[in-house]
């Protein structure tokens, strides 16, 4: 039988250290092509940007159901402020961001704007049920297939919120989580106009 001999500790330390230079190359250059090619824009909408309407735009109208079966036109609210939050319970974000909307919403409903939180991608019961248990009192939507909304606003990031003036024009459109006096800023820009 033939003695084997372990590596001597050099050996075994240039080793690690070719490794580890290795692997320090290949996500040195795994980010420099992400930079490339967007990853800086990453949690910021990407393809959700050109897909919703504009700043600007006449805000495309949409025929929903609120979580009680009711219907809700957008332009049947057109002369108040609106401020629309695409949203779901099974987004992370959106869960962060719901005592933060609701401190908004306390804060801009005497103001008269008006909150609608579009539910998609769930049932309405789910919707209704998650509201409920963390105390939501704007009203709540539920598009589940994207049947009502999914045309005028195809959303692929969450949460989504577009702030309309009482004219109807899109004038903000903010496509991450917000803080209160983020959301309170831009529905009280809705108030100026």
């Amino acid at each position: 039988m033939v003695a084997t001999t372990a590596p001597p500790a050099e050996s075994r330390l240039v080793r690690a250290a070719l490794g580890l230079a290795l692997a320090l190359a290949i996500a040195g250059a795994a980010w420099f092509v992400g930079g490339r090619a967007g990853f800086d824009e990453i949690g910021r909408g990407g393809v959700n940007t050109s897909l919703l309407p504009k700043v600007g735009d006449v805000a495309p109208d949409f025929l929903a159901y609120d979580v009680d079966g009711r219907p809700i036109r957008l332009s049947d609210l057109r002369g108040q402020p609106v401020w629309l939050n695409f949203w779901g319970s099974w987004c992370p974000p959106c869960r962060a961001e719901m005592p933060e909307i609701q401190a908004a919403w306390e804060r801009l409903q005497p103001q008269g704007v008006v909150l609608l939180a579009v539910s998609l991608d769930e049932s309405p019961a789910a919707a209704r049920d998650y509201a409920a248990t963390n105390h939501a009192t704007f009203r709540v939507l539920a598009d589940e297939f994207r049947t009502d909304t999914g045309a005028a606003y195809p959303i692929v990031n969450f949460p989504t919120h577009i702030f309309i003036d009482a004219d109807g024009i899109v004038r903000e459109i903010v496509r991450t989580e917000m803080d209160t006096e983020t959301a309170v800023a831009n529905g009280e820009a809705l108030l100026d106009r």
